[in-house]
């Protein structure tokens, strides 16, 4: 694991001063080693994390072909070493990156077609760079085309230069969802490759070329009526296993919630696995007993990290520059809190993220899918959520549950020449001909998901700690692509119903028997009109703050004074403050 770095053309003469300054930037993500490389007409770059792998997964690495530079963790190496061999080249398959780079000899590009785990790929094989990701785009990759040249790296900071500007593009998607997606970054010429994405850059001419915009193999389809619970949690079961490739003397943490989808990937790990838990101590928020009695069951030790309203308060500008994008989840927060306290122990961290996009866990699921607009009993919480959306076709059902404007408290101007791409997504929902299920599956791959992952990254090599998503294997993928309506959405509106058939025998009985769902939620208006109000008013209310002409100040201040437990703007205030440290962090120099 690793922050990976390049130049292809451009000036010769400043391209290594470059690439160094942008490891610098890089270096919190592989505090073991730094090292580059110039060959030909690129540079290149790395800052290891070094995993496994010892000196033969040094980078950069030079093949028969080209050099390579590589983030990520492959876990179907053994499989891969057999390839080569079939093709006469002998790796021991201790370093993923030598496998990778002999691949690439062999293969070409296409090689990442083979590989199974979570990557972020840049080859320079003397005449073009070629970039890629992984299907799930678990590992980042970002780049900046100018003229002649083409940087790249694994996060936006060592692209923005001088002076950075905002892409409107990226803040109009913002202001409808809350995550950053899409080509276009919050950076105006800083784009994103997509996840499963091919490009290349062909430094005869400058040329930048979009080879594909996802893997071909991830899409949904058919039903496949043979992926019984038998067969998947077979796959489950490897999945995990096959994740937990590392060197036997290191140690690795889990994040459990005590929910399903942590407690199957706890459930595959060492009996020496340290189990990590943020606990929130306020009413509805909750979820130590179900972490502790999951972690009982499955014998690991449990650590719980208290999540305070004061400690999220001081480590919120921390987490706004770490992202690089305002996430507007404010779970992010409680993550990073739980990373750091993780980074004492562990190197390697796990997370069940991925299940409920893949196989149906959102109470949204349930409302898009709903005939007569009233919940199942276990889902009676969400009956605004069902209510909001009875009567609307399935695309406008879609983007209700997913549409996270607060207009009210933003600038009419702003909101104006950010008009948000409603239209787009509900032409885009559904095409091909998918089931409404499917096509709200496919919508959180490429809305919710990325987000997700994006926080996963950020927060853990912050603190130099890998992140791993067995969930998000290439065969599991494949599987949640076929899945019919009743595998995510079962008889009585039972959630994820496939995947907890298939996990049954794997998940201890206190996971079994729940039917709530929290997913990490934070007391927010109780903070906001609480502990965080002082320093919130600060922030959002002054003379900064207005002169920059997004947040309609005097709706603000109405939002904060305002006492109600479930106030409507909860959420949107959350937004308009790490917006506008956003604003602060990367474009006030």
């Amino acid at each position: 694991m690793c922050g990976i770095a390049g130049i292809v053309g451009g000036d010769p003469l400043h391209r290594a001063a470059r690439g160094r300054a942008m490891l610098d930037a890089l270096a919190h993500r592989g505090p073991d080693a730094q090292t580059d490389l110039a060959t030909g007409e690129a540079w290149l770059g790395c800052t290891r994390l070094a995993i496994r792998g010892g000196d033969a997964g040094a980078q950069p690495l030079q093949t028969r072909r080209g050099h390579l530079v590589f983030n990520g963790e492959i876990y179907n190496t053994s499989e891969l070493v057999k390839d080569l061999a079939w093709h006469g080249v002998t790796v021991s398959g201790d370093s993923d990156t030598e496998v990778v780079g002999a691949l690439l000899d062999i293969y070409g590009i296409k090689a990442v077609d083979r590989l199974n785990g979570m990557f972020a790929v840049a080859w320079y094989d003397g005449a073009s760079a070629w970039l890629a990701r992984d299907p799930a785009g678990v590992k980042p990759l970002y780049y900046k085309h100018e003229g002649n040249e083409l940087s790249f790296a694994s996060e936006m900071r060592p692209l923005l230069g001088s002076s950075p500007a905002a892409c409107a593009d990226a803040i109009s998607r913002w202001m409808l969802f809350h995550v950053a997606y899409g080509y276009e970054t919050f950076f105006e010429g800083v784009k994103r490759v997509p996840p499963g994405g091919v490009m290349v850059f062909t430094q005869v001419d400058g040329f930048l070329r979009t080879v594909r915009t996802r893997d071909p193999s991830m899409a949904f389809s058919t039903p496949n009526p043979a992926l019984t619970p038998e067969r998947l949690g077979k796959v489950l079961q490897r999945a995990v296993r096959d994740a937990r490739h590392t060197d036997p003397d290191e140690h690795c943490g889990v994040a459990l919630s005590g929910g399903v989808d942590s407690s199957i990937v706890a459930a595959g790990l060492p009996k020496n696995t340290i189990a990590f838990h943020g606990r929130v101590d306020a009413p509805g928020c909750d979820e130590s007993p179900h972490a502790r009695a999951a972690a009982n069951e499955l014998g690991l030790d449990l650590v719980e990290v208290p999540i305070t309203a004061e400690d999220c308060w001081r480590a919120l500008p921390d987490v706004v520059s770490a992202l690089e994008e305002p996430g507007a989840g404010p779970g992010s927060v409680a993550q990073w809190l739980v990373a750091k306290r993780a980074s004492q122990d562990v190197r390697i961290l796990f997370s069940g993220c991925g299940g409920d996009e893949l196989f149906g866990g959102y109470a949204r699921l349930a409302a898009l899918l709903s005939k007569d607009g009233i919940p199942p009993a276990h889902l009676a919480n969400y009956l605004p959520l069902f209510e909001r959306v009875a009567g609307l076709s399935p695309a406008d059902r879609a983007l209700a549950l997913l549409d996270r404007r607060t207009p009210a408290l933003f600038q009419p101007e702003f909101v104006a020449a950010h008009p948000a791409p409603t239209e787009a997504f509900t032409e885009a929902f559904g095409a091909g001909g998918l089931e409404t299920h499917a096509a709200a599956a496919e919508a959180e791959m490429r809305l919710t998901l990325p987000a997700l992952l994006h926080i996963e990254d950020r927060v853990g090599m912050a603190f130099g700690v890998e992140s791993r998503v067995p969930l998000l294997d290439r065969r599991l993928l494949r599987s949640a692509m076929r899945l019919p309506e009743e595998a995510r959405v079962g008889p009585g509106g039972e959630l994820k119903a496939l995947l907890k058939s298939a996990a049954a025998s794997m998940l201890p009985q206190s996971v079994r028997s729940r039917r709530d769902k929290m997913g990490f939620p934070l007391p927010l208006g109780d903070w906001i009109r609480g502990p965080w109000n002082a320093g919130a008013r600060e922030i959002l209310l002054d003379r900064r703050t207005k002169e920059r002409g997004i947040l309609d100040t005097v709706a603000v201040e109405a939002a904060l004074n305002n006492t109600d437990r479930k106030h409507p703007y909860d959420r949107g205030l959350y937004a308009g403050l790490v917006l506008e440290l956003w604003h602060r962090a990367f474009l006030d120099r």
